[in-house]
């Protein structure tokens, strides 16, 4: 397994520390971190000057992501130029976030995703849904004739009908060729077991964000204990079950260091690396 980080904690580290981006880069390879995660956005507005300092760093763009609104807007130009970008710097993964729906029909959707039979009849009938399920078909079918794969996270996010493990497991058996990156810390947010729910969409993982949740002492969920941001190891997700559980099942590749929110996020990506590489 090979480590990557999001490029948003280069920049708060770079802003936290004084250290240069190339420096932090340096860093970063130093910890056995090679890849790095970033919103497609970014990364087309600077791709030359990013580009040269991963080089620099010896270091790739492991996944490139970005946020759409395919319930209202089915214009994929955007999301295709990605998969061409993608397919032209051999960037195997790309995480689509593609979209949210209104406050009365997230709050039936969340009613009903106890039962995977509940969920199909909501997502099955509704317009935005089914609007997303279509633009991820055409995506997934044009990364695949570029060798690139699109993917689905667990969200933490309300409105988002892609949170929770049926609503997964859905989009999944719905949309060929989409696969699952599994967020280890964003079930926490929907309540919801992440062991669970990976060996529940285990078959369609190919991509993994190593996300550990700060215990809180006044939360007190079933499977939630906290939101705040943690080094991988630091907090209450089973980080070491989960990845020993992917080895098993014979996963290679990228866990992704991510603590959005982190108040020094150098050390914390030095924690998270340090365990990370303990776990594989």
């Amino acid at each position: 397994m090979r480590l990557s980080v999001f490029y948003d904690h280069i920049l708060e580290a770079h802003g936290q520390s004084g250290k240069s981006i190339p420096e932090i880069l340096q860093v970063c390879h130093s910890l056995g971190i090679d890849g790095i995660e970033i919103e497609y956005t970014l990364f087309s507005k600077n791709r030359e000057s990013i580009t040269s300092m991963l080089s620099g760093a010896g270091m790739s763009v492991s996944c490139f992501y970005e946020f759409y609104q395919f319930q209202k807007n089915s214009d994929l130009s955007w999301a295709k130029q990605m998969l061409q970008t993608a397919a032209e710097l051999k960037v195997p993964r790309v995480l689509a976030v593609p979209g949210a729906l209104e406050a009365g029909d997230a709050a039936e959707l969340c009613a009903c995703s106890g039962t995977y039979e509940a969920v199909c009849h909501f997502m099955d009938n509704h317009p935005g849904v089914q609007r997303i399920r279509q633009a991820l078909s055409g995506l997934a079918s044009c990364g695949g004739s570029l060798g690139v794969t699109v993917t689905l996270e667990d969200f933490d996010g309300f409105m988002q009908p892609f949170a929770r493990m049926n609503q997964l497991l859905w989009f999944m058996r719905n949309v060929p060729g989409l696969r699952y990156t599994l967020d280890m810390g964003n079930f926490a947010f929907s309540d919801e077991d992440v062991v669970q729910a990976a060996e529940l969409l285990k078959d369609y993982i190919v991509h993994v964000h190593c996300k550990d949740r700060a215990v809180n002492p006044y939360v007190h969920g079933t499977n939630c204990r906290g939101l705040g941001p943690s080094p991988a190891g630091g907090g209450y997700i089973p980080v070491e079950d989960l990845i020993l559980t992917l080895k098993k099942s014979g996963y290679n590749g990228y866990l992704a260091i991510e603590h959005f929110g982190a108040p020094d996020q150098l050390s914390f990506i030095r924690q998270s690396a340090d365990f990370l590489r303990k776990c594989t």
